[in-house]
């Protein structure tokens, strides 16, 4: 299977033209520069340190992730991916590398980041296509954890703008790790998903027609308390609620796919949850269309215990050159093209 596309699906129209969009969301596993930043836990990718992380494995890290990139969303709108939001990023630069990659560079992506507490240095990111979106406001917002409140995590990154001149919010987040055990640290993604969740009620409470967007890794499955409970999610566009927000990875994952492999089970941590606005009766504006797990062949381990997980850079200590641990995700937005209705 080449393109995961979810059931959860708004039927299109076909005597009528659409304009289609696709944004995005990807951990990139660990993207790190080879310098050893004194303020951050970094050690280990310099090359020094125990993965040996040099010019070399950087460039080739950096060119394949800009060919994922690069095809997806393609294959509806020849832009591929206005909006993609990243994890695991350790500062502007290297995305700033990934950009002015050959590959992504004639798009001209444009960068939001903001250098965040957590220990290890690595942060959400955003990069946007200026043809697309235009930002008006960008901030970030700490999350304490429960459980150990001097260990220091990941900001939630949020960005604001018009997207074709629409109002759009979208959440970048990264919420804490099952470390310990999943029950033992629940506490600390509930928390993170307060946090979102109070942050885009801000944003809907001061613009009812606001679309908001909560994407990220979320260290949880689409049922867990955290998402479901917390940020208050539902799974079928038949039931949707002004108040809660729609999961299109809520069918897949009861379908048995997933974005990341652990033990011969799969988890969808990455997710992008949508308000009411983004679900609109009809397409006179931008809406939700249609989900997407990229998980092409090529972005698949094929040997050994691993074959089918996502190929990643680094696999049992080895240098495996690889992408990353994680397959990324995308939702197609849709807007009907009044233009050519009313030309017919």
């Amino acid at each position: 299977m080449g393109l995961m596309e979810a059931q959860n699906t708004q039927k299109l129209d076909k005597n009528k033209s659409f304009y289609i969009s696709a944004i995005g969301f990807w951990n990139v596993e660990n993207l790190y520069d080879t310098l050893n930043d004194q303020l951050k836990n970094d050690e280990e990718f310099t090359p020094g340190g125990a993965n040996a992380w040099n010019g070399s494995r950087y460039w080739t890290k950096i060119d394949h992730l800009s060919e994922v990139i690069e095809q997806m969303g393609t294959d509806v709108t020849p832009d591929g991916l206005a909006i993609l939001g990243l994890c695991e990023i350790e500062n502007k630069s290297v995305v700033q590398d990934l950009v002015n990659s050959p590959r992504l560079k004639k798009r001209n992506y444009q960068i939001i980041h903001i250098e965040g507490p957590d220990a290890r240095g690595v942060d959400p990111s955003f990069i946007y296509n200026p043809r697309y979106f235009k930002v008006t406001k960008a901030s970030s917002y700490h999350v304490t954890l429960k459980t150990d409140t001097g260990h220091k995590t990941r900001d939630i990154l949020v960005v604001s703008g018009l997207f074709n001149g629409e109002p759009l919010s979208i959440l970048v987040n990264h919420w804490p790790s099952r470390r310990g055990g999943e029950l033992a640290s629940r506490p600390n993604r509930n928390e993170a998903a307060r946090v979102a969740r109070q942050i885009a009620d801000s944003i809907t409470n001061a613009n009812s027609a606001a679309k908001v967007m909560i994407m990220g890794d979320l260290n949880d499955d689409p049922v867990n308390v955290c998402v479901k409970e917390v940020i208050r999610t539902y799974g079928d566009l038949k039931k949707a609620k002004d108040d809660m927000y729609f999961n299109p990875m809520e069918t897949p994952y009861k379908d048995g796919i997933g974005t990341l492999a652990w033990q011969d089970s799969w988890n969808l941590f990455d997710q992008i949850l949508l308000s009411k606005t983004c679900i609109p009766k009809d397409f006179s504006t931008w809406q939700y269309y249609n989900v997407r797990i990229f998980n092409k062949a090529f972005l698949k381990s094929d040997f050994g215990n691993f074959k089918g997980y996502p190929f990643r850079t680094y696999s049992g200590g080895s240098y495996t050159a690889g992408y990353s641990d994680h397959f990324p995700v995308y939702i197609l937005i849709a807007k009907e093209n009044k233009s050519t209705a009313q030309s017919k």
